[in-house]
């Protein structure tokens, strides 16, 4: 099904073109820019399904364009699949545009009102989380080139595509300028023909304010921390459930059975076998049974953290697990100020989500990886800790691995907070390079 949305896509991104001519004879709604006007740019991006990460990338994005911009020199937009679940994110200057799963025609009509597109999801062009959200991107991206008018990916990854969904971004893409996040996705922009430069990820300037680390510590000492216990950091995720797929049959059953625990939205459902399901569970015990060593010997007082709604059964699950004191906390009732500011108050770090590595590295905690995520392998790589401290879920003798990298972790805890302030310095001069180049790049544009 998603290659037949790809088709639809194609289809959608041609008919664009002709947005212009029918709004002359009021038929269809279409902006073009007149020197002078605010540029009315569009943020198109993952927002609104409680994703920290996402939201923390849009957030920092948002600031970062209106200091390199100005507020006046144009209007933005942010798409959001909720608009609750992003109320208080962006001032009042910032609209908000809601949007669904079922996006082709809305994407159309946002892009064909807006002057400028920007990809804003780190999960770009990589279909490890759905091959639905790479053809999202491509279509706003086709519909801006068949309009005449800019694009630009901001921050974003890569992947090895191949077969229809390489093909797609090619077409798609080829006007779209990329600001990757890593070298390893500038090879795989220019093997798909496109065009960029390595930038880094926009969410290295988050910030969370004083107001936000006292409710942190306060929510903890409620929970059960005596304010002075190592805190240990958890943030799982279910590796072995993506990427999301669309079935008609699938939901055709769970309509018959009622039984909806393996759908994500609509047409949508998560992967599964009894194959799956058994990696699963070795997973969570590895994570669980390293957590409850390391909290046992350092007598550390235990986090688990939610980074995306969908993990908080996840969290859940992991909980049952562990033997000494813990707390879940999951952006499912918190806000991406909130959770941030909770990674900001930990000892170390044992994450499968990449901007629980990204977010807690403000205050420079030890941090163990075990990944599924490209992203997540090469920000440990950046930062010099790959060699001691990344595993991947479906690693045998996960649990002894993650035993012995939490161990060595604690033994070189200056070491590592050395490594990643040295980094996160380089990251943040980063993010203010990809403004100014933005700014550059939007007046060759106009």
């Amino acid at each position: 099904m998603d290659r037949i949305l790809s088709f639809i896509v194609r289809i959608v991104v041609w008919l664009s073109g002709f947005a212009k001519p029918l709004s002359r004879l009021g038929l269809a709604r279409f902006e073009s820019h007149t020197q002078g006007q605010p540029l009315k740019i569009l943020l198109v991006g993952y927002n609104g399904a409680r994703n920290t990460g996402a939201d923390a990338r849009v957030v920092a994005l948002v600031q970062q364009l209106q200091q390199a911009m100005g507020a006046h020199t144009s209007e933005l937009t942010v798409m959001t699949l909720d608009m609750d679940n992003v109320a208080g994110y962006f001032s009042k200057q910032i609209k908000l545009l809601h949007f669904s799963t079922v996006f082709v025609l809305k994407l159309m009509r946002a892009c064909s009102q807006h002057h400028v597109a920007i990809l804003c999801e780190g999960s770009t062009l990589t279909p490890t989380f759905a091959e639905a959200l790479c053809v999202f991107f491509c279509e706003a991206a086709g519909v801006m080139r068949r309009q005449g008018k800019p694009c630009m990916a901001y921050g974003s990854e890569v992947g090895s595509l191949s077969g229809w969904l390489a093909r797609l971004s090619s077409d798609m893409c080829r006007d779209t300028y990329f600001m990757v996040r890593t070298e390893e996705s500038l090879r795989n922009l220019q093997a798909l023909g496109l065009k960029g430069h390595v930038g880094t990820d926009t969410a290295w300037t988050f910030e969370s304010s004083a107001d936000d680390e006292s409710w942190a510590r306060q929510c903890l000492i409620q929970a059960g921390w005596d304010g002075k216990q190592p805190l240990m950091g958890v943030a799982p995720l279910n590796p072995f459930c993506w990427p999301v797929r669309p079935s008609i049959g699938r939901w055709l059953k769970a309509q018959l059975t009622r039984d909806f625990s393996l759908q994500y939205d609509k047409f949508y459902f998560f992967s599964d076998s009894a194959e799956r399901r058994l990696q699963f569970e070795h997973y969570l015990q590895a994570m669980a049974a390293a957590t409850n060593k390391y909290s046992k010997e350092h007598d550390a007082f235990v986090v688990v953290l939610g980074m995306e709604k969908l993990d908080a059964s996840v969290c859940e699950q992991l909980a049952r697990r562990l033997d000494g004191k813990h707390a879940i906390f999951t952006s499912k009732t918190n806000d991406v100020f909130q959770m941030t500011s909770l990674l900001r108050q930990l000892s170390i770090l044992l994450t499968s989500r990449y901007h629980a590595s990204v977010l807690s590295m403000e205050k420079a905690c030890p941090i163990v990886a075990v990944s599924i995520d490209a992203r997540l392998n090469g920000v440990m790589r950046e930062v010099e800790l790959a060699d001691g401290y990344l595993h991947h879920a479906n690693d045998e003798d996960l649990e002894n691995r993650i035993t012995n990298s939490l161990r060595i972790a604690g033994e070189h805890e200056q070491e590592i907070s050395e490594a990643i302030k040295r980094h996160l310095s380089e990251y943040k001069r980063k993010t203010k390079a990809m403004s100014q180049f933005f700014t550059t790049w939007l007046k060759t544009q106009f």
